[in-house]
């Protein structure tokens, strides 16, 4: 009998307070006011902004990603010797692939896919992405853990005559 009571009294509780799976007012989530998308699109810049750069303070390479008047283009420049004359330099520029459409992060405007839109409207075989790595490394002989971020870059270009990947790791510090 005190059981009974028992129960029926959480029944009666239960319905006042709203528990069970009909009590709860639910929310659809498509109609909230505000949507907050992952990525978004690249709007159409000037001729010559510099959507990434990422730096390599040891050697002075770089990779960067432009605006052209055709989309957006990444490519990567060094310092090679010449070869007629040892004591001079000069800065090699070796494109990476060319896009027509790039889509960045709204949390970290350094994350970003480019992508090469076909004529037939498929997307293409030229594809350039990044993404964000935290690793964490235990010091050789303590206890004591060190974290960092660094910047995956993925170009991959499948053309004729072209290297079909390549990868290159930056420290997050050294991007913009």
């Amino acid at each position: 009998m005190r059981s009974s009571l028992r129960l029926s009294a959480f029944i009666i509780m239960g319905s006042l307070v709203g528990l069970g799976c009909d009590g709860a007012t639910r929310q659809d989530p498509m109609s909230a006011t505000e949507v907050i998308p992952e990525t978004t699109e690249v709007k159409q810049g000037a001729v010559g902004d510099v959507l990434l750069r990422c730096d390599e303070p040891r050697d002075g390479t770089y990779v960067e990603v432009v605006q052209t008047a055709t989309g957006y283009e990444a490519a990567y420049y060094s310092e090679v010797n010449d070869p007629w004359d040892c004591r001079c330099t000069y800065t090699q520029r070796t494109v990476l692939g060319q896009y027509t459409q790039c889509r960045k992060s709204t949390v970290d405007p350094r994350i970003m896919n480019c992508f090469r839109i076909e004529p037939n409207g498929t997307t293409g075989k030229v594809v350039l992405s990044t993404t964000r790595v935290e690793r964490t490394q235990m010091v050789i002989g303590s206890s004591q853990t060190v974290s960092y971020q660094e910047l995956n870059i993925a170009a991959i270009n499948q053309d004729p005559g072209q290297t079909p990947r390549k990868d290159f790791n930056y420290d997050m510090d050294n991007c913009q």
